[in-house]
């Protein structure tokens, strides 16, 4: 298996919660778990690095570098899985789906996974929808009370889909919660405020408490953006236009 685990330390835990936040589109799963560990203030006390990882490493501005690798975090009863990239293969994204529900079943009993995604919309009206895809019809029963809608058709790529297979085979009850995002923010733009719906329906579920205070003056900072970067597009399609039809009625003069 060329998949490995490193404890950078041994923690008491039994019967945890899983809550799993991978980097995918938009980036509203990754920015939505690493809000919640910062202000959980969760304490790091494993990495997992892969060959299935990209070959590449992260050079930040002092020069130094940060590996490739999944991190994982603890607070109170609850185990946070993320990650700076995924497994570039499905292979690898099934590999170590499997090697963490896997490992941490047999270390600490897992109790329940949830998952988180986005769930991506042409247009979106007022706040972000969350839609859910469980394990059992009871948990989706059981979602809507915070106002998850049921997902009714599709699929799930990546890590934050593909765990759920691996929770359901272990016989731990998983639930993925996917939040509405746009198109625009494909591979430049983290969506602030699907991740913020992300953190507010996990945190009601859950009984995590955290503040949002911060979270939702960055969201709304993103609307700003991604307003502004709408427009940018929408004003280009008119210059296009514009060019179009010049050309078409050059011939008049």
């Amino acid at each position: 298996m060329s998949i490995r685990i490193k404890f950078l330390k041994d923690i008491k835990i039994e019967n945890p919660c899983l809550i799993v936040g991978f980097p995918g589109i938009g980036y509203v799963a990754k920015f939505a778990l690493d809000y919640i560990v910062e202000k959980l203030k969760a304490e790091k006390f494993a990495e997992i690095y892969s060959h299935s990882f990209p070959s590449f490493i992260i050079v930040k501005s002092n020069g130094l570098f940060e590996p490739i690798r999944t991190d994982l975090f603890y607070s109170g009863n609850f185990i946070f899985v993320t990650g700076n990239a995924q497994p570039i293969t499905p292979e690898g994204q099934h590999e170590l789906s499997d090697f963490i529900i896997s490992e941490l079943m047999k270390r600490y009993k897992i109790s329940m996974v949830y998952a988180m995604a986005a769930y991506v919309v042409e247009g979106r009206s007022g706040e972000p929808k969350v839609y859910g895809v469980v394990t059992d019809p009871m948990l989706m029963e059981s979602l809507k009370k915070y106002g998850v809608y049921p997902m009714s058709g599709g699929s799930i790529s990546g890590a934050n889909g593909i765990i759920l297979t691996y929770a359901k085979e272990m016989g731990i009850p998983g639930v993925c919660l996917l939040s509405e995002t746009l198109p625009y923010t494909y591979g430049y733009y983290a969506d602030i405020k699907a991740a913020k719906a992300l953190v507010e329906v996990i945190t009601s579920i859950t009984g995590i408490k955290i503040d949002l205070t911060d979270i939702e003056e960055k969201a709304r900072g993103f609307e700003i953006t991604l307003k502004k970067i709408k427009e940018a597009e929408e004003e280009t399609v008119r210059e296009e236009l514009k060019k179009e039809w010049r050309k078409d009625l050059s011939y008049l003069w």
